[in-house]
């Protein structure tokens, strides 16, 4: 985990790019920050999986296998997944890519010690993940390239944290930042309508 930790730090770190201005990145960390945290996405993503988990395991009429219910929501959880699937909607696969070799690791040691209902997993995670791709994609259009390249350098930014929390460096509640993500295109938006005043 730490190794793959690295190569997130570096995925993060490569795909920050000088074409967004450092107040534009600013603007939109603040604003996203200010809600995430007001909201508390990272709480309440993880009481939502938790209480969904928990219903599932108590079905007698459709019981899982043995593993399953821990295992499907292990993948979905946290702000990799909804930066991956947002970024693959645009186009750029690579974070997806990556998120499926850490999926891949994490499945097969939970899959030693849990059994073979760890893969039922792939099935919520191919719609979960390919819901919000799809999201993604249809909004697409209705982007400029600059708002697309802001949105692309705030995930990141936003990708740094996430590999040292992998490596036990930090722990920081990443989830609490994705509306940055969203503000990026934005406040690109508002100061452009600003500069055309």
């Amino acid at each position: 985990m730490i190794g793959i930790g690295l190569c997130v730090v570096y995925m993060g770190i490569t795909g920050l790019t000088g074409e967004v201005g450092t107040i534009l990145l600013l603007f939109s960390v603040i604003i996203g920050t200010l809600i995430g945290t007001a909201i508390d996405i990272d709480a309440e993503s993880m009481l939502l999986l938790s209480g969904w988990r928990k219903s599932l395991s108590k079905k007698r009429a459709a019981p899982l296998p043995r593993g399953s219910s821990h295992a499907l929501f292990y993948p979905a959880r946290g702000a990799y997944t909804i930066m991956a699937s947002l970024n693959a909607g645009l186009g750029d696969n690579a974070m997806l890519y990556t998120k499926a070799i850490i999926d891949l690791c994490v499945t097969m040691m939970l899959a030693s010690t849990l059994g073979i209902g760890v893969m039922f997993s792939a099935a919520v995670i191919f719609v979960y993940q390919g819901a919000l791709a799809l999201f993604s994609g249809v909004l697409s259009p209705l982007l400029s390239d600059e708002m697309i390249g802001a949105f692309s350098c705030v995930g990141a930014l936003l990708t740094i944290p996430l590999g040292t929390n992998m490596m036990g460096v930090t722990d920081i509640k990443i989830a609490n930042y994705i509306p940055a993500i969203i503000a990026a295109p934005v406040v690109v938006w508002l100061m452009s309508w600003v500069s055309a005043l």
